[in-house]
C-alpha cells in the first residue's frame, strides 16, 4: 500500500516535470526522484507504524501547552525606579542609532525622527551654566571647578573623598569635550 501510493506520488511528479522543463531533464533528474521515493516510502510506513505514538506525543504537548496563550516569548524589562532615571532615559535615547553618520543634538534638531538625539543638558548642568552659554562661559566655567575638584588638592583627604573628586572630574571633563565640540 505505501509502496503505491508513494510510487504514484513519484510518476505524477515525473510527469510533472516532463511537461514543464522537458521529458529530457525529468530524466536526469530520476536519482532526485528515486530519493524523494524512499523518503515518502519511509515517512508513510513510520506514520503508519507509529500513528498511535504520534497522537500520544501530539497529545501530551496539548495538554502541557494548553494554558500559555499562543506566540509568548520571553522578554527581560528594564527595570525603572527613580534612582535610575537618567540611565533610563539615555538608554532609550541611544538606542535609534545615528542619522547619515552624524550624531544629532536634540538642542539644535528637536523633530529629528531619525534616531539618537544626545541630551546635552546634563552636561551644562554638571558645569552650571546655562544652556545658551558661550564659548568663553563654558571654558571658564570647567576651568573653575577643575581647580576646585582637581585631585593634586585631596593628597591628604580619605580615599572615599578622593574618589568623588576623581569621579567628578571625569564628570566635568566629559561635560566639557562634549560642549567645546559645539563650537569647533
Amino acid at each position: 500500500m505505501i509502496y503505491s501510493v508513494s510510487l504514484t506520488f513519484i510518476l505524477i511528479l515525473f510527469l510533472f516535470i516532463g511537461i514543464t522543463v522537458g521529458f529530457n531533464r525529468a530524466i536526469g533528474m530520476a536519482p532526485v526522484l528515486f530519493i524523494v521515493f524512499l523518503l515518502v516510502t519511509f515517512l508513510g510506513w513510520f506514520a503508519i507504524n507509529f500513528f498511535w505514538l504520534i497522537l500520544l506525543i501530539i497529545f501530551i504537548n496539548y495538554l502541557k501547552n494548553r494554558n500559555q496563550p499562543k506566540g509568548t516569548r520571553r522578554t527581560y524589562y528594564y527595570r525603572y525606579n527613580g534612582n535610575n532615571a537618567k540611565d533610563f532615559e539615555d538608554f532609550f535615547r541611544q538606542a535609534g542609532g545615528d542619522f547619515k553618520g552624524q550624531q544629532q543634538d536634540s538642542y539644535h534638531n528637536r523633530n529629528n525622527p531619525f534616531g539618537y538625539t544626545e541630551d546635552r543638558g546634563k552636561y551644562y548642568d554638571i558645569l552650571g551654566i546655562s544652556r545658551d552659554a558661550s564659548r568663553d562661559e563654558i571654558k571658564k566655567a570647567y576651568r573653575d571647578l577643575v581647580k576646585k575638584h582637581h585631585p593634586d588638592k585631596f593628597t591628604n583627604a580619605s580615599e572615599i573623598e578622593k574618589e568623588q573628586h576623581e569621579n567628578k572630574l571625569k564628570e566635568i571633563n566629559e561635560a566639557y569635550e562634549k560642549l567645546s565640540k559645539d563650537f569647533s
